[in-house]
Order: structure tokens, then sequence, then C-alpha cells
């Protein structure tokens, strides 16, 4: 895989974005955000299928670019489930009822990503026969915002940000929202009308608050961020004798 800088990524989310512009409108609801479902199947072809990936709930989404057998749960008896190289696979749960809807429009666009950077680096993006088929999508990766050490998660995770949640797109959300173009603060607990504000343009994108967050401080529309920690403004932290 050649080396992709963040910016070399934002373009290719660039493209992909004003790509699916181009379908037209699905419905009123999505007319103003992107959904990965329409994304991978209209856009790219691809197949979305929602299994059990596993009995503790672990693993939130597999794809591959070749045919090979994956375990899947059916009432906790294990199966296995063929891809052809051309389908995504999400955990059931991720659709359940009470779901986070940002977490699995998130691990649906992370393996999309998978897929178009191997749309369009072919030759250098699948991995040699010794190397791992299956490309799965854990619980632990979700959210993660440390460096990671596997840059191929951490290229694929900056594109699906890219994607989910593209800067222009972002900005109006913020307008219509009455947050402007910058969020100084965000703390629930000593900001709670900018919070407010904040979370309505996290469910307009249908995105995660902790998705959108990482977002707009990579984009530098967020200067402080408290979402985790909203006491942090007020914490006395004694030096050690």
């Amino acid at each position: 895989m050649p080396y992709l800088s963040r910016a070399e990524i934002e373009q290719i989310g660039l493209r992909v974005v004003n790509a699916y512009w181009k379908l037209g409108p699905q419905d009123s609801d999505m007319s103003r955000r992107i959904c990965p479902e329409i994304l991978a199947q209209k856009l790219l072809g691809l197949t979305v299928e929602y299994r059990t990936l596993s009995r503790n709930g672990s693993i939130l989404g597999m794809t591959a670019f070749e045919n090979v057998g994956v375990r899947v749960y059916e009432n906790n008896t294990p199966g296995y489930y063929f891809l052809d190289g051309h389908t995504i696979l999400i955990e059931a749960s991720l659709a359940g009822e009470g779901a986070n809807p940002g977490r699995r429009n998130f691990t649906l666009m992370h393996e999309t990503c998978h897929q178009i950077f191997r749309m369009l680096f072919p030759t250098e993006y699948v991995p040699p026969a010794q190397y791992r088929k299956v490309y799965c999508y854990a619980a632990a990766m979700y959210g993660h915002q440390s460096m990671p050490v596997n840059w191929e998660e951490w290229r694929v995770n900056t594109l699906a940000a890219a994607i989910l949640i593209p800067k222009e797109l972002l900005i109006e959300q913020m307008h219509a929202a009455g947050l402007g173009e910058n969020l100084r603060l965000l703390n629930k607990i000593f900001a709670p009308k900018e919070y407010e504000k904040f979370a309505a343009v996290a469910e307009a994108m249908g995105v995660s608050k902790s998705a959108l967050a990482i977002r707009m401080k990579q984009l530098h529309l967020l200067d402080r961020d408290d979402l985790k920690d909203p006491y942090a403004l007020v914490r006395v932290v004694c030096d050690e004798e």
C-alpha cells in the first residue's frame, strides 16, 4: 500500500462524497447526510448483510477481497458465511432496537473504506497470501483516538471519517444548529446549550458524538473537547511531595 498523507486521504474522501451526491436524493431524511449503506450498495455495488459475528459482540464488521468462509452465529450456534469479495458483514445487534446508529454507520463505512482502497489500489492493497484475508473491525478499535500501531487501520478510519463527516457538510450543519463555524468548548456541564447544539449536529449527520468530536478537532472546528470528562475544567490535581 502506498504512503498516503491525511491530505491525500481527504481528497479521496471528497471524490467519494461528490460521487455520492450525484446519485441524487434518496429520501428527505438522507438528503443532507451520508448514508453508508446507500453509498456501499448503490455507488460501489457492494452487498451489505447483517449477522451475529461473535458471541461476545467483540467483532463489529467484516469484509474480504476474495471467496473465504468466516464464522458467524445463529441463535448462539456457530456456522459459516462465505464472503464473495464484494460483501460487507455487519454485527446484527448494531441494527437492533436501542442500538447506536452512529456506531453502525461508522462500522459500515470502515469496512466500505477497505473496499474503496482495494478498488483504488488493486495491486498494492491486496495482501500476500501468507497474510490475513478477512478484514475485521473490532469493538476495541471504535472511537480510538491515539496514534494506532496499525497504519492500515489508521488510513481506513481517516477515510471513513472524511466520507461520513465531510467538512463542508459539517460546517453547514453547525450553522443550522446555531454553532457557527467554531465551537470553543464542548462540555455538557459548563456549556450545556452548546452541547445540545453539538448533539443535534451528531444526530443530523448520523454519527456518534465521539466520532464528531474527533473529526471537529482534526478540522480545527473545536478548541477544547471535554466530552469524556466534563469536570476536567475544575479538577485540581495535587503535586506529589
